[in-house]
């Protein structure tokens, strides 16, 4: 019996079971969007999922479970100019001349972000995306007198439309200094003089542009870049509703890190931390919008949700407030990612650094071949799925600053130790720290001097890696 179909009859049945099941051979695959929030000193330890400090997070909390949460992840140079500018150019600091915060006190060392850069949404914008920007961006040069004291400085600054936006068609943004209880804002295509003041507290209405955002363009890719300033400092302006959920703790709970020092050192801290909670948590309740809103639009499926900071806050650790310092409390920073179905929940120990997080998300949504070749940092998307072979070691820490190439710090942080080499403005060493992270996660005691094989094992790690990346430390010598 000959049970071959006729070839009529072949494509016939062939056609109806198309009907049915579909033709995945012709089936289009849709460009993810991108949703990046990225609250401003917003520390590591502030998620109420790591279990460290007493916080209440619980959106943020709920959105780790459905994301890879990568507990390694560092600022390199913690604070805001220069976390941002690696951000965008994927470059480190030294090859995008970010060294330190624009103001009028570092434009005259050409310290801002300059047109001819290639940056994440430059090459977003160039692949189809529509891309907006809601909040602090601080990458421009104020105007105003050149001045030598950054605290007589000038700080806020207009990014007129056009090259110095890097392809972000929706602005809502402002350059850095705000009131964070009746922010304004430049929006669009408005003049240096027409400011928008929003009238509530700035993560209340950032999300709500970024609401707005989400439902109205359901047509297109997008990339949308959210950068809240609190909770950054002044910490005491966060709404009461807030205050009131930390307001009858006692501090020894809330500022419970065996790091903090008692007496007159962790004062600030002590008088600060309640408000900072505050708004770790006003944060919190406006990410919980922004993701609601993106399930009603019917979005969350295809995108890409990043949730990070720019760098992290001491709050009285080792009797600091702040950031720019390698301890864990300034240096590590949240990063959790989500993509459904595309990306298994979990927790990654992925050594993943600021410049790696373009090339990264690029490759991620299929731009891979898209990445500028002057990128410095890696693709390390392959490794989101926590598979460790060839995977970096560590991650580089960088203090300096564009007017000094001999002082700063250098160090590097691995799954076991932090290292920190220190060097005064004549470039002379004045002493290097070695931290044990394993038994010793407070970096309570500094073991540099009873591990010299160790410490010049990572000096040489740390100038093999900075040969590459045009630091001047190379150039004066290790």
């Amino acid at each position: 019996m000959n049970t071959f179909l006729p070839l009529n009859h072949f494509i016939l049945v062939m056609g109806i079971l198309s009907t049915f099941l579909g033709d995945n051979s012709k089936k289009e695959i849709k460009t993810p969007n991108l949703l990046f929030i990225f609250p401003d000193q917003f520390r590591a330890q502030a998620m109420g999922f790591m279990k460290e400090d007493p916080v209440k997070t619980p959106f943020i909390d709920r959105l780790a479970k459905e994301s890879v949460v990568f507990v390694n992840a560092v600022s390199n140079r913690p604070i805001c100019t220069p976390y941002r500018g690696m951000l965008m150019t994927g470059k480190y600091c030294f090859s995008n001349n970010l060294l330190t915060n624009c103001n009028t006190s570092t434009r005259k060392f050409q310290n801002f972000l300059h047109e001819d850069e290639t940056c994440f949404s430059d090459v977003l914008k160039s692949n189809g995306y529509y891309c907006g920007y809601i909040g602090k961006w601080h990458l421009d040069a104020p105007k105003g007198p050149d001045v030598d004291d950054w605290t007589n400085s000038i700080w806020d600054s207009y990014t007129p439309p056009g090259k110095k936006r890097h392809g972000f068609d929706f602005w809502h943004a402002y350059g850095c200094y705000n009131e964070h209880l009746n922010p304004y804002y430049w929006v669009n295509d408005s003049p240096v003089e027409d400011t928008l003041f929003a009238g509530k507290w700035s993560p209340e209405h950032e999300a709500d542009v970024a609401i707005n955002f989400i439902g109205s363009n359901t047509d297109k890719p997008w990339a949308l870049f959210i950068s809240m300033n609190p909770p950054h400092s002044p910490y005491n302006e966060v709404p009461e509703k807030y205050k009131k959920i930390y307001k009858d703790i006692p501090v020894k709970k809330l500022l419970n890190r065996p790091n903090v020092p008692g007496g007159e050192q962790g004062n600030v801290a002590r008088q600060s931390v309640a408000d900072y909670f505050a708004c770790v948590t006003g944060v919190d309740e406006q990410v919980g919008r922004i993701l609601k809103a993106l399930e009603a639009s019917g979005q969350a499926e295809n995108t890409i949700v990043v949730f990070t900071s720019d760098h992290g806050e001491m709050m009285g650790s080792h009797g600091l407030m702040a950031k720019v310092v390698p301890y864990e409390e300034s240096f590590r920073i949240p990063l959790v990612i989500r993509w459904p179905g595309k990306l298994k929940p979990g927790i990654n120990d992925l050594q993943i650094s600021v410049p790696d997080m373009m090339p990264s998300l690029l490759s991620l949504i299929g731009l891979h071949q898209q990445i500028p070749s002057a990128v410095e940092g890696q693709d390390l998307s392959g490794y989101f799925s926590g598979k460790k072979a060839g995977a970096p070691e560590f991650t580089l820490y960088l203090l300096c600053n564009p007017w000094n190439a001999l002082g700063g710090m250098r160090g590097l942080r691995n799954d076991h130790y932090t290292f920190v080499m220190q060097r005064n403005n004549e470039g002379k060493e004045t002493g290097d720290l070695l931290f044990d992270n394993k038994s010793d996660p407070f970096q309570l005691k500094n073991i540099a001097k009873e591990q010299p094989a160790l410490v010049n094992q990572f000096k040489k790690k740390v100038f093999d890696k900075i040969k590459n990346i045009n630091d001047p430390w190379v150039i004066y010598g290790n």
